[in-house]
């Protein structure tokens, strides 16, 4: 769903938000709760990203529900943004992913 609004007005928006003592202590509060990257099963960094689930930015202040919200390191954070933006959807290049990977696995043998 695109949402339409000024996206360098929205970013401003975002990081202005990530500088309060209340969203400061709501990740913190995430972070000891869930410790590893889900993604990749290592233990989060101390710069690990909470990452918003709900993407319409009119909800980005609202911390109410702890399900819309997943703790992620850098690069993990990173491809979940990739996959979701991806020109033929995030389903299809996950599923031409697997296919690459189960390919190197069976070529190197692992």
């Amino acid at each position: 769903m695109a949402y339409k609004r000024n996206h360098s007005k929205i970013q401003s928006e975002k990081t202005k938000f990530r500088r309060t003592s209340k969203w400061m202590k709501f990740r913190k509060m995430m972070k000891a709760a869930q410790v590893v990257d889900p993604i990749t099963g290592s233990r989060l960094s101390p710069t690990c990203n909470l990452h918003h689930k709900d993407l319409n930015p009119d909800h980005y202040t609202d911390i109410s529900d702890k399900e819309k919200f997943v703790c992620l390191n850098k690069t993990s954070h990173d491809v979940v943004h990739f996959l979701w933006q991806a020109h033929c959807g995030w389903r299809k290049a996950v599923l031409s992913l697997v296919a690459i990977l189960k390919s190197m696995e069976r070529i190197n043998k692992m």
